[in-house]
């Protein structure tokens, strides 16, 4: 695949003035291009990393383009499930993240943006991954879905202020963006597990509405809203026994059920769940996050995860989605040298440690 710079630098310019935000273009160091000239401004650059995917992917892409009964567009929502349902969010990313004074996000190059061997021989082990890496396996993947396909056009974007990657493809009948990470909403990466719809998917152009009637026919059927989706599933996947706890305690207990034995959701899958519930249900002012500490072999492989405190009826409770439960919580959990519980702005977490993580 050759690709058009002026192509996506237009497309660039389109989306900017859209989103009010402007984003810079990342090339594949790899790649071959044209109309380069522009390859030097600062809004052009080539990624640190190399892109690459796994072989096993390579292979499910390589039989996905030989499948004549799909189309295209088809073709590029079926990818982008795939990742869905094979990777989930690195969540403990989030305690590294620093705010600065105009409102933007600091988060330090080396967590998979710049990468070495031993950090990728690391992820290996697990399927974690944040945007930069899952930008970089979707970009990658569209490439090799589409490189017998005249006029497409791949990049990532760099969404510097909020220190994320997402995809754009850019060809002759549409342009898209697509984003399986979102970080202001529960993600594509969950969403899909549990048969809700893609958002994270838009369409900038389309003058035949030809790749916006495919996701419209992708998302057919799916329900868009959380909250509905797990009262459904609750309503026909658990048992109505009567139960001495609060009727509203009873209902997240069975809804973190719901999420564990019928989509086998990770950790980050149900904060983001169980928090737009709470947040719906009973306001955000109910509920605080925290931090739970998970105890890696050494020091740089501690990581760490968010959870939910919230009160009810006079009761403090924790959502501890490493453990898949709903208990009541003692603010004594804070304290302790064998503490694994820590307030949300505790300065003894992430990137304050003295070991960096390294990706296990």
């Amino acid at each position: 695949m050759i690709t058009d710079i002026k192509k996506l630098y237009n497309f660039n310019e389109l989306l900017s003035r859209h989103s009010q935000r402007k984003h810079i273009i990342v090339l594949n160091p790899n790649g071959e291009y044209k109309n380069n000239n522009k390859i030097d401004d600062e809004e052009i650059v080539y990624d640190k990393v190399g892109w690459n995917i796994p072989e096993e992917l390579s292979t499910w892409i390589n039989e996905l383009e030989k499948k004549s009964i799909f189309s295209t567009e088809e073709k590029i929502l079926l990818l982008y499930q795939k990742l869905c349902k094979d990777y989930v969010y690195d969540d403990n990313l989030i305690s590294y993240i620093k705010k600065s004074e105009d409102d933007t996000f600091l988060l330090p190059d080396w967590y998979g943006r710049e990468t070495d061997p031993q950090w990728e021989k690391n992820r290996e082990q697990h399927n974690r991954r944040v945007c930069f890496e899952l930008s970089r396996y979707l970009a990658t993947s569209l490439e090799e879905l589409l490189k017998n396909k005249e006029g497409y056009n791949v990049c990532i974007l760099w969404d510097k202020a909020l220190t994320h990657y997402f995809v754009a493809l850019t060809g002759k009948e549409y342009s898209i963006t697509l984003d399986l990470d979102d970080f202001n909403n529960i993600k594509d990466l969950t969403r899909l597990k549990t048969g809700l719809t893609a958002e994270g998917i838009k369409v900038w152009e389309d003058t035949d509405k030809r790749f916006q009637n495919a996701l419209e026919q992708f998302n057919n059927k799916r329900g868009k809203y959380s909250i509905e989706k797990i009262d459904e599933d609750i309503k026909s996947e658990t048992s109505s026994e009567i139960d001495e706890e609060p009727e509203d305690i009873v209902f997240l207990r069975n809804a973190i059920k719901v999420l564990i034995e019928k989509y086998d959701i990770d950790s980050q899958g149900i904060f983001e769940y169980m928090k737009e519930i709470v947040d719906i249900k009973y306001g955000p002012e109910k509920r605080k996050k925290i931090w739970k500490k998970i105890e890696g072999e050494d020091e740089k492989s501690t990581r760490y995860i968010r959870c939910l405190i919230f009160e009810m009826e006079g009761k403090k409770y924790i959502i501890d989605g490493d453990k898949a439960l709903l208990r009541l919580f003692n603010d004594k959990e804070f304290e302790g040298k064998d503490q694994i519980f820590f307030r949300f702005n505790d300065p003894g977490i992430g990137i304050d440690t003295e070991e960096h993580y390294d990706g296990r």
